[in-house]
């Protein structure tokens, strides 16, 4: 978990953390809580091994609100990616159609992050059950944060090519997605199989930002 948690830091560092005083409030929330959300999945597993068990369930309750915060400050702000797209973005490689397509990637993880918080919960008295659909949440919403990160470096030592990094960063995370589960034996276990759809749609942003009664519904739906 630490691992993760230094790639996703690092990929925001040009992004997020050198800018940080010139950011929105809307920002800080999300980055933030998605931290903290990271910080409690390092803890968690830590309280819970060594007799900290009330400890370890008080902080899960705050852990859910704390899910339910990354969540929503992260759809929350979607639009400004609808209002770059609808101004025809920045040039190559942020054209609108990148704007337009990063929205629904996110719908699409964010819910996958939703549906695997809320499973955790079902099943909370089965160990390997809750541990797994908590760990599956960082390969969720791994994407931005890692993939800027590779943006930076491609963009820095071979061109613009977004798609390229983008790729990249679903090809990674699906193979260690599929590390993960056969390594415990649970390779077709649910967590795993939805982490690895999640992250497909990664591949097509482009095309999915090109469907125009896709971007009709956007610009009607996310009315800003």
């Amino acid at each position: 978990m630490i691992i993760p948690f230094v790639l996703m830091q690092s990929g925001f560092i040009d992004s997020y953390w050198i800018t940080w005083s010139d950011e929105d409030w809307s920002t800080h929330i999300h980055v933030f809580s998605a931290m903290f959300w990271y910080i409690l999945l390092i803890v968690q597993p830590f309280l819970a091994t060594h007799g900290n068990i009330q400890t370890h369930r008080t902080w899960g309750i705050i852990g859910f609100f704390v899910a339910g915060a990354t969540v929503s400050s992260a759809v929350s702000f979607l639009w400004q990616d609808v209002s770059f797209g609808d101004a025809g973005g920045f040039g190559e490689p942020f054209t609108e159609g990148f704007f337009y397509g990063i929205v629904l990637v996110e719908l699409i993880m964010m819910t996958g992050f939703a549906v695997a918080v809320i499973m955790s919960i079902v099943h909370r008295k089965r160990t390997d059950e809750h541990v797994l659909w908590l760990i599956s949440t960082i390969f969720y919403i791994m994407m931005p944060g890692l993939g800027r990160g590779l943006e930076f470096l491609i963009f820095t030592f071979y061109g613009p090519y977004a798609w390229l990094a983008l790729s990249i960063c679903s090809v990674l995370i699906i193979i260690t997605l599929l590390m993960i589960g056969w390594r415990l034996k649970k390779i077709m276990h649910p967590a795993i199989l939805l982490g690895i759809v999640v992250n497909i749609p990664t591949f097509f942003v482009y095309w999915i930002g090109q469907q125009a009664w896709y971007v009709d519904w956007l610009q009607q739906f996310m009315k800003y």
